[in-house]
């Protein structure tokens, strides 16, 4: 309602102990604490309720007991089911943490790492540690944070940022971007001992990594559960540039037996510019990268090369790795070297390394040099056995003459130990062919079990059957086994051993068909699946 009229001003002073309840209007000074009272008036008066209201002054505590939130909606009029549950404003912003809470600027000439390391260590590692409710999100905003020693990430930590290129942390230190510890400060071969608690439910999202020297992005030791979502891991390589074996996007550290890296998941994540976007030799299971684009590196996912088979933590090597629906670009070597079981005893090494429907691009495994290079490697190499490829795209034909006529792919898409499961592939088959025509190639540099599971349709005639070729750089073989509906299609599959390259011996398996003079083309359905 208006006001009508003013009668008087009224007030009193005195300590916060003899402040009585003040009539409405009347003003009460509290001298001890420097604070200001209003009377609020009876209810009848309209009044919320019958006391005394904080004017706020300098003195106030504003943050702690003056101002308070009630959850209103996101309309700000919605009544809360049950009692609503009225907070100050300092419990409410206790919610949020902010890295600038603790000094971070963010501003790409403070030296950060301090603050930051503090924020971390307050929030996740001291005396408060083992009370779930001090375990919140630790928030980066946008901008340049720098450091020049790793961050070092304790259990249940959880930080995120406002996406890449816009949060980023970059270190100038030789050292990686972060490393893990438990959760008594322990980094290294000491983390877990005396009871620690190891690195563990740990998720970190929404910014940039960056590492201005060859050094790493991110060491994962002894840990478990750990989840990354749309962070990019950015390094200082160079395309073209050597391999240098500090340069690690991510690795895995142990040093010790008893601990084993398990449960890591790299979601919609930026591998780019370290020599080996992923190294990982120590044990380790049960780690995906899902969706992630990995580009400008000597090699993109190295993966066993330095287990031993005896030393400490480096005796099983990782297993069960998964790198699905992801992309691959400017990678001088292999997208994925999976090496052997080097002085391992008993099935140890890498196992269960699986590449599914990823893109390779054609800029991958040519040593920086273009589709036909003479230093070409595989895109894929399986050194160790229970490896898998399926329903990956080549980029990087898989035809020996990439040309058409005499330029050669030195070598497959896919080599060594393994199961590679191909993408199904239509071609038509001409009328009234009757010298062995070509329908696909296969690198024979290396002794090949080929399945060819097809549907060959001819007007109103089909077959279906499975084309089997056993194959090495001496001979080839085959066997065709099929069901056809009706009358022949007459359509007849072959298999050929070609040398293409006079240097290398007989260097090519060549599908390849006859057909009789019908008066009417075929087509042919094919999967090709190659067990080496």
């Amino acid at each position: 309602m208006p006001i009508v009229q003013i009668s008087r001003i009224q007030h009193r002073r005195g300590k916060r102990t003899d402040l009585p309840q003040l009539a409405a209007g009347e003003l009460g000074w509290v001298v001890d604490e420097q604070k200001l009272f209003i009377g609020n008036g009876t209810v009848a008066d309209g009044a919320p309720a019958v006391g005394n209201t904080e004017i706020v002054t300098s003195g106030s505590s504003a943050f702690t007991t003056a101002l308070a939130h009630t959850y209103k909606g996101y309309l700000g009029d919605s009544t809360p089911v049950g009692t609503s549950q009225q907070r100050t404003l300092q419990q409410r912003l206790d919610d949020y943490v902010s890295v600038k809470d603790f000094g971070a600027k963010g501003d790409d000439s403070t030296a950060d790492v301090t603050a930051i390391q503090n924020a971390i260590d307050e929030i996740y590692k001291d005396t408060d540690k083992d009370d779930t409710r001090s375990r919140r999100v630790l928030f980066f905003p946008a901008g340049i944070y720098r450091i020049n020693a790793a961050l070092k990430i304790p259990p249940y930590a959880h930080l995120v940022g406002e996406g890449p290129d816009k949060t980023i942390i970059r270190n100038s230190g030789n050292n990686a971007v972060m490393v893990t510890q438990d959760d008594d400060g322990n980094v290294g071969a000491d983390i877990g001992n005396s009871g620690a608690t190891t690195p563990t439910q740990i998720q970190i999202s929404n910014m940039t990594l960056r590492n201005t020297v060859a050094y790493g992005g991110v060491s994962l030791d002894r840990v478990t559960k750990a989840f990354f979502n749309n962070v990019k891991f950015q390094g200082s390589y160079a395309s073209g540039g050597a391999d240098a074996s500090t340069s690690k996007g991510v690795t895995v550290n142990h040093s010790n037996a008893t601990y084993s890296t398990s449960n890591v998941t790299f979601n919609q994540c930026q591998f780019t510019k370290f020599a080996r976007l992923v190294d990982i030799s120590y044990n380790a299971t049960n780690v995906r990268f899902h969706a992630c684009d990995f580009s400008t590196a000597y090699y993109g996912a190295l993966i066993g090369a330095e287990m031993d088979g005896s030393t400490a933590g480096l005796n099983n090597g990782p297993r069960d790795m998964q790198f699905t629906s992801s992309s691959w670009s400017t990678i001088g070597q292999q997208a994925i070297l999976v090496s052997p079981a080097t002085g391992a005893t008993g099935g140890a090494g890498p196992r269960h390394i699986v590449s599914h429907a990823n893109f390779y691009d054609s800029t991958v495994a040519n040593n920086f040099e273009g589709v036909g290079s003479i230093r070409e490697v595989p895109i894929i190499q399986f050194d160790n056995d229970e490896c898998t490829s399926s329903q990956d795209f080549f980029e990087r034909t898989e035809l020996r003459r990439a040309d058409g006529s005499t330029a050669l792919n030195v070598a497959p898409e896919v080599q060594g130990i393994g199961v590679t499961s191909k993408l199904i592939k239509t071609q038509t088959l001409f009328n009234n062919k009757s010298a062995a025509t070509p329908i696909n190639e296969y690198p024979s540099l290396t002794s090949k079990g080929i399945s060819v599971k097809y549907k060959i349709t001819r007007g109103t005639l089909d077959r279906t059957g499975e084309f089997i070729i056993s194959a090495s750089t001496t001979a080839v073989s085959f066997d065709d086994t099929f069901t056809e509906s009706g009358a022949t299609v007459g359509v007849t599959l072959s298999a050929i051993l070609r040398n293409y390259d006079s240097t290398a011996g007989n260097d090519t398996v060549e599908l390849a068909y006859t057909t009789t003079n019908s008066g009417t083309d075929a087509t042919i359905d094919y999967q090709t699946t190659i067990i080496a």
